[in-house]
């Protein structure tokens, strides 16, 4: 049994797997008391489900194995029950610089942590990555923060700390670096995307006020960009005076 303190909520999880052990070091914590909610799959339950979606995936053992299919249930588990705690998770790279959180979120393979890579070359010691694949965000008194969790991406490049979330960048291959605010109705398609969507009516309600509530906060954009300095500096510009 593991006990750990993820995005400031108290979690135990059990059956977790070899991967999830590894990636949650950093995130372990010896709290007193019970745990905000616990985490716990049957073991003898993960062959069945495995080989099942091995086939409907059309994925290989050698591309994706047991413990990544077990590091990702519990990935699943946790964006499930973060919504009951004012959180939701964004499919995305999330960065840091100067205390301030961007994330960039695209479907698999477009680029965002390339681009995030682009920001910690440009601002060097002022950047950091919180989380390179799936960060939380949540709201506390008021403020919307962005942490990192154990579901860090292929190279596990992930911060235990949390930082002011300043704004959110879809990004899209373009030629040309440009970059503009995108309306509501647009955000919201987007983000529902790049997210975990909840099959009850509880949850997927709990999901759109935590949308509601960052897009009440932070502006919204959508980011055509190449492999350029300029265009985290173009990005960089425009997301860091993006008040409200």
């Amino acid at each position: 049994m593991g006990k750990y303190r993820i995005a400031d909520v108290n979690i135990i999880m059990e059956n977790s797997g070899e991967k999830t052990e590894q990636r949650g070091q950093k995130y372990l914590y010896d709290y007193d008391g019970k745990p905000d909610f616990k985490l716990r799959l049957e073991t003898d339950k993960f062959p069945k489900w495995y080989k099942k979606h091995l086939k409907d995936q059309c994925y290989s053992e050698d591309e994706f194995s047991l413990t990544d299919y077990v590091h990702g249930l519990y990935g699943t588990g946790f964006s499930h029950k973060i919504l009951e705690h004012n959180g939701c998770i964004l499919h995305s790279s999330a960065i840091a610089v100067d205390g301030n959180a961007y994330l960039f979120s695209a479907h698999s393979g477009t680029g965002k942590s390339t681009h995030t890579s682009l920001w910690l070359e440009h601002f060097k010691g002022r950047a950091l990555i919180i989380n390179d694949d799936k960060p939380c965000i949540r709201e506390i008194d008021g403020e919307l923060y962005v942490y990192g969790t154990p579901w860090s991406g292929k190279h596990d490049l992930s911060t235990n700390d949390k930082f002011k979330l300043k704004g959110i960048t879809f990004i899209c291959r373009s030629d040309e670096n440009w970059i503009r605010e995108t309306s509501k109705p647009e955000a919201v398609s987007l983000f529902l995307t790049q997210t975990y969507r909840p099959t009850d009516k509880e949850h997927m309600d709990l999901l759109l006020n935590m949308i509601d509530k960052i897009f009440d906060r932070v502006k919204i954009y959508k980011l055509g960009c190449n492999i350029s300095n300029e265009a985290a500096k173009l990005s960089y510009e425009t997301m860091s005076c993006g008040e409200f």
